[in-house]
Order: structure tokens, then sequence, then C-alpha cells
């Protein structure tokens, strides 16, 4: 008898029975409670990667790449255990009762096993290696986690980056913040510190009780919302290497074209063309670089949300606008959920054709969100929250999900973002997506509860298409997702609190993110709701979204630099105009992202997975292989660095530094955020511009070299600049670039020794000395 209550329901899984060979493994039967016959398969899916599977699922994430099964797979059994080998990776299934292990073959080493021996004092069982609830509705399994382990990752959470002790759950929300454990992207894959990852392939609600202690400090328990188990246990050894499997298996991001890169302007909301210009006009008028510029909610009137068609009263002649806005050096964004309101003239026809979800009993599917009426008509309006709370306005009306199971909806879907796109608009922000109910019905045959977290991927996946189909950029600003959603990028954080605390949850949501193998991901600078942000907020936000993956000004009050002090525009612009030099660095992590799965911002743990310090470490992170950052999150200003072991540089002009040790920073100026160039580090910087329309004639390259570098860029129009450098050894330091001739090359070249090197024309594909 299970020492935990919550088991007492479940039925235990015992004898496996009946082995069956098969090309990429085995099959075979589990007894449960000794007589209930449930459906088992161990496989390899590719090197390294082992797939168990229990029950019939069916609700996979779709599009999962084929096995690959490695050349020497071996399947043997005998009357103790069945076993199936290859890829590096042994597999064990004991006959007699379900306990399953995984090792590498290479040195034997334990990597994965399902908890058997997790008993209290008197022998009894805390948890269930694998259990079936009597109800037929749900699965449980547990797996052992060694002693000093730690798992990271399972999506964008906004607790801590180790969920050690934690009680997770994997099901989208409208998280209302970034300070509590609901999330709007929900991934149920973890990595482990020890250098393997596990993922649960389901599209249902995923319960992790990570070595909690309420159940057990030994076992990593997940409860499964449905009657099956489709888990991959994926091998590194190191934390990239996993990335790379996961992306392999679920699909690697398509790399933003470089205008994305760009910074991105927006306010909740901007209510016609006046003030909206008004904003691009201020950030050319503060020689702020920026590229993109979003309406936000109500370019719709606010009872057709989200038909797509202007409110032509506020946002006349669309075209002429947006091609204003191009000349400017401006893209459009416009806002939408995948909700169609019932007072929409377009609602009939979409109910009539069945492009509309319904209930159990046949009704529409409507979901209330938390969107309040337009306030714009109020004197004074600057914003939503200009003039009240958010969230204390009255909500605009409830909206029917839209069908996107239904291939005609899809396609009616994406007829109504067509149109825009011929208008001129560049990209839709996606918002929402968190809200199907679980008893709402698909045309597919599905309901909400399978259907709840797969889907946003549905509805990214729409839009994505028809975008990349009239313009050629495959990209969304989508808000939530699941396991595989990092096909449709671009992701922001969702909805934070304008405090220093949801500032800090935002930065350690990044990470959690990155790990769970999305690449590019963006917040809302100065956070979303509350009060207008304090200058200093703002300031320390903003140097933190500015050396993000992606960078965007929003929120319900105004979000323009000049809105908050002289100083603070002023030092907004700095960071801004250094994100704009880093721009080739960027963009050459997201071609770099697009094979490995790497997220632009890292946890330490992917760049030092040695370094017991780096493990857990969520309060700095490592932008791509080459800076370390460390975002201030409070109003003092105080701030505590790790650099990891070697010779660091301040960037862009700091000294040099040992690592291996800790810094305290305190009451740091507000234009100051320890930013860190690592030793062989290489920088690809361009010149100064508005906007990237304005394409660069030279790039310079800063590096800290220390045993040499050896290093390839790819370049927003396909080439490739390669960077050697060699150091002196007793004669010349060396360097070489190889590249389009069409562009400049420079150099700025500290050595850790001290030295400094400055080059300003470099020939392209000469071994040239530094001196």
């Amino acid at each position: 008898m299970p020492l935990n209550a919550a088991f007492a329901a479940y039925r235990i899984a015992g004898r496996v029975d009946a082995p069956v060979r098969r090309p990429d493994g085995c099959t075979f039967s589990i007894a449960v409670d000794g007589v209930w016959p449930l459906a088992g398969a161990v496989t390899l899916a590719a090197d390294g990667v082992v797939r168990i599977r229990v029950g019939d699922s069916g609700n996979g994430v779709p599009d999962l790449a084929e096995a690959r099964p490695p050349a020497d797979l071996d399947v043997g059994w005998d009357e103790t255990a069945v076993t199936v080998a290859g890829g590096g990776l042994h597999i064990r299934i004991d006959r007699a009762r379900w306990r399953i292990s995984v090792t590498r073959r290479a040195d034997g080493t334990l990597l994965w096993a399902s908890s058997v021996g997790d008993v209290d004092q008197k022998g009894r069982e805390r948890v269930l290696p694998l259990g079936l609830h009597a109800d037929g509705d749900r699965l449980t399994a547990a797996f052992e986690v060694d002693q000093g382990e730690r798992f990271l990752g399972l999506g964008e959470k906004f607790t801590h980056l180790d969920k050690t002790g934690l009680s997770i759950v994997s099901s989208n929300s409208n998280a209302g913040g970034a300070t509590s454990e609901q999330a709007y992207k929900n991934v149920p894959f973890a990595i482990s510190t020890r250098g393997y990852g596990v993922f649960f392939n389901t599209t249902c609600t995923v319960r992790h009780e990570v070595a909690n202690p309420t159940w057990s400090i030994l076992s990593y328990v997940a409860v499964i919302e449905e009657p099956a188990l489709d888990l991959f246990v994926i091998d590194g050894p190191t934390p990239k290497d996993v990335l790379l499997r996961y992306g392999e298996l679920t699909g690697y991001a398509p790399p933003p074209p470089l205008w994305t890169y760009g910074l991105w302007l927006s306010r909740f909301y901007y209510e016609s063309w006046d003030t909206l210009f008004e904003a691009c006009q201020g950030m050319r008028d503060h020689d702020i670089p920026s590229d993109v510029v979003n309406t936000d909610t109500y370019w719709m009137g606010s009872d057709r949300l989200s038909d797509m068609q202007w409110d032509e009263g506020r946002f006349p002649d669309p075209a002429a606008a947006i091609a204003r806005l191009r000349d400017l050096g401006f893209r459009l964004c416009v806002w939408e959920y995948p909700y169609l309101s019932r007072t929409s003239p377009l609602w009939q026809e979409a109910w009539g054709k069945g492009y509309l979800v319904r209930t159990e009993d046949g009704q529409p599917c409507d979901v209330q969100t938390t969107l309040p009426v337009p306030t714009h008509h109020m004197e004074g309006f600057r914003g939503v929250g200009s003039l009240v709370h958010v969230y204390t306005q009255p909500l605009v009306t409830p909206g029917t999900l839209i069908d996107f199971t239904n291939p005609d909806a899809v396609a009616w879907w994406q007829d109504l973002h067509r149109a825009r796109l011929n208008d001129g608009v560049s990209v839709f922000k996606t918002d929402f997506g968190e809200d199907v109910p679980r008893g709402a019905r698909f045309h597919d045959g599905r309901t909400g509860r399978e259907v709840h977290n797969l889907y946003p991927l549905l509805y990214h996946k729409a839009v994505a298409e028809v975008t990349a189909e009239v313009t050629g950029d495959y990209v969304v600003w989508g808000r939530s997702s699941w396991a595989g959603g990092q096909r449709f990028p671009i992701h922001w954080g969702g909805d934070p609190v304008t405090t220093f605390a949801a500032l800090a949850s935002t930065v350690r949501a990044a990470l959690s993110y990155g790990l769970s193998g999305v690449p590019f991901w963006s917040h809302d600078i100065g956070g979303f709701a509350g009060p207008a942000p304090a200058p200093a907020l703002f300031v320390r936000w903003a140097q933190f979204g500015l050396m993000s993956s992606h960078a965007r000004l929003h929120g319900t009050t105004p979000r323009e630099p000049w809105e908050f002090s002289e100083q603070a525009c002023a030092i907004f612009r700095d960071w801004a105009r250094l994100r704009y030099r880093l721009l080739p660095y960027l963009y050459a992590l997201g071609v770099e992202a697009g094979r490995s799965g790497l997220p632009l911002m890292r946890a330490p743990f992917l760049e030092f997975p040695d370094d017991p310090t780096c493990r857990t470490l969520d309060t700095q992170y490592c932008l791509g292989p080459d800076l370390l950052i460390a975002p201030v999150t409070n109003e003092r200003g105080d701030v505590e660095v790790y650099l990891p072991d070697g010779i660091w540089a301040g960037f862009p002009d700091g000294g040099l530094t040992e690592g291996g040790r800790w810094l305290r920073r305190q009451a740091l100026p507000l234009a100051d955020m320890p930013v860190y160039l690592r030793a062989d580090g290489v920088l690809p910087l361009a010149p100064p511009t508005r906007h990237t329309g304005e394409r660069w004639d030279s790039l310079t390259f800063e590096i800290l070299l220390d045993r040499g570098v050896d290093r390839v860029f790819t370049l927003p129009d396909g080439a490739t600049v390669r960077v050697t450098a060699s150091p002196a050894d007793g004669g010349p330091l060396t360097m070489r670039v190889e590249g389009p001739h069409t562009l400049a090359y420079h150099a700025r070249v500290r050595t850790t020794g001290g030295a400094q090197h400055i080059r300003k024309d470099l020939p392209v594909g000469t071994v040239t000395p530094l001196t």
C-alpha cells in the first residue's frame, strides 16, 4: 500500500510480458494490479534518445521528427529482463516489476531510472514507479533523483531557475503577472544537471513533483492527465547537447529577419495614427534607433475583436499610413487574439460555417478575457493606465474561440490576415490563446482537455504561415506556447507589473524558457500594468531589455523614453545604440539557434556546466557565448556578479578582471549595468544606424584574445565572415578576416595580458600583424 494517500486510487503496474522486437526497439505488455494489460514500448528514437511509451496517447506534440534508430540497435530478453541497446545507451526493463533504467554504454554510468526503492522505514512506497488511476483518466510515473541533482526548464516559469523541491504544473494560463508559478508558456521538458533531459510528449496537463519534500526528495513524480505515458529521455552529456537533440526531435526555430532584432515601440494602446506617428517621430527626434511600432489592441473597434478590420474612423487609409511609416524606417505590428466577438459582423458567417469552437451542448464556446473596454474617449487618455488601472475597467464583449483544428477555419482566418498584410502590416502580435476550457468541442473531435495547451501552436502556425506567404518572414509576436512552440518565433513574457520584483522574476523566466528549447524571447520594458514605472525602474528594465534577444517598449502608460526624464532618455539612447551595434552578433546567434536550439539568452549553466556555482544561477545570463550580463533588479543599484574561471573584460570599455569569484557592486550609477566579454570572445559590431533599413558599410571586431579565436558569423544577406586571431607567442599578434569585399573591417583586440591593438582597415583574406 503506498504511503502517499494521493496514490490510493491508482492501480499499480507490475509484470512485463510478451516482448516483441521491432525495427527501433521493443514492445511488450504490462500487467496492472496483476491482471489488467497495458501496452508498452521502449524504442531508440535517435542516437542518445530513448522513448518510453505506456498506453496509447494520441495527444503528442504534432510534427515530431521521424525516428532514426541507431545502426547498432540490439534487442534481447530472458526471464528476468528485456534489454534494448544502441546509439550509446543501454536500457533494461525488469520483467518482475516495472523498473526501467538507462545507462551510458561507454562507461556504465546510470543516467536515468524509474523510482522503485523510494520507501519509508516500514517499507511503504512514497511514490509509484508507474500507476494508472482507477478512473482511467490519468497516469503517474516516477523516476529517481540523485543527491545534488537539479532540474531546470519546464517553460517560462517565473519561479527560481532550479525547480527541485517545487510542484510545477504544465498547463497554460493567463498568469496575470510574473510572480507566481503560473505561466503563459509551459513546456513539459526539463534538463537535469547530471547531463540529460526528460520530455513528456503530451498536450495534456502534467503535474511535476520535482523532488518535492511533501512527496519525496528522492523522486521526480509526474501526474499526466491522460491514461498514457510518452516520455523521451535525452542524453547529453552537456546541456547544449540535450538542447540540440531536443531541437532535432521537436523542431528548430526559424531564424527571424534582421529587422525583428531592432527596437519595438508599443503602448496599450495607440488610439489613432496621430498618436502613433507622434511616438515614432519622437524616436527619430530623440535620435533613438528603432524599427517596429505596434498599434496594440484597438486598431479594430472594441465591438468587433478580433475580426481584423480597421476602425477607419481612427485609422483611415491604412495602406498610405503604413507607407509613411516605412519612409520613417518603421514597420507596423498589429494586435490580435484568437477569439471573435459576438458583436462582430463576421460572427454569424463564422458560426454558420463551423469556424468557431462549440461547448459540450453545441453552443458557442465563448471566452471572457481580461481586456478592458476602450478608454480613449476620456479626456487625457495616453494609454489605459494613464486614466484608470487597466483591471478596474469593465471588460469587452466575450469572444468565441476560432477552431484551428478545422482547415476551412484556418484558411478563412488567414484570408483576414492576408488583407492586412497586403495593406503593408509586417507582423501580428498574437496575444492570448491560454483560455481554452476543458469542455470545449473541436472540429476534429478533440476536447479542451487535449487541445488547451496545443491551441497556441495551432494559432501561431496559422498566422506565421500566412505572414511568410505574403512577406517572406515567418514570425509572430506571441504570448502563449507549449512544447514545439519554438517553431513559431518570437515570444514575449506576458504582463508583469511595474515593480523591481517583477523585473527579477522576468529575468528568471527568460533563463527557464531558454533551457526549454526556445531561442527568441522578449518582455515588456518597464513592466506592463500598474503605476507608471519610476525612472530608475524604467532604466534598469531597459538595460536588461536592450540586452535581450528581442527588445520592446510596452505598457499601459507611455513607455517612450523621454516620458521619464532627460537622464533616463539619455541612458536609454546609449543602451539602444549599443544594441544596434551588436546586431551582427545577435543576428548570427539567431542563425546558429536555427540549427542548434541554443537560446540567445543563456543561463550560465549552459556555458559553464562544470562550474557548481553556475548550475542554478539565475540572476545573470550569457548573451550568446561571449557576453555575461548581470541586470540590476533593485532600486539601490546593488548587484552581485559571479565571473566563472578565466579573464573577463568590462564591455565596452572596462578593465580586465580575474574570474572564479563573486564581485559585489553597490550603489551602481544608474547608467551602468555590468557587462563582461569572455576571454577569446569575439563581437562583430556594426556602425551606428537609426534603423535596420540603413545597411552597414563596415564591421568592427571586438576581441579579448587569450589562446586564439576562429569564429564564423552569418550576415543578414547570407554571406559569412570568418575571423581568426592568434596570440603573439614570441612574434606579432596576427589576424585574418575572410568575408564580403563590400564591407570594411576594423578591429580592437585586447589581450588577457593587458595589451591593446587597434587596426582601422583589415585587408580581406590576408594574415595581418597587429602592432
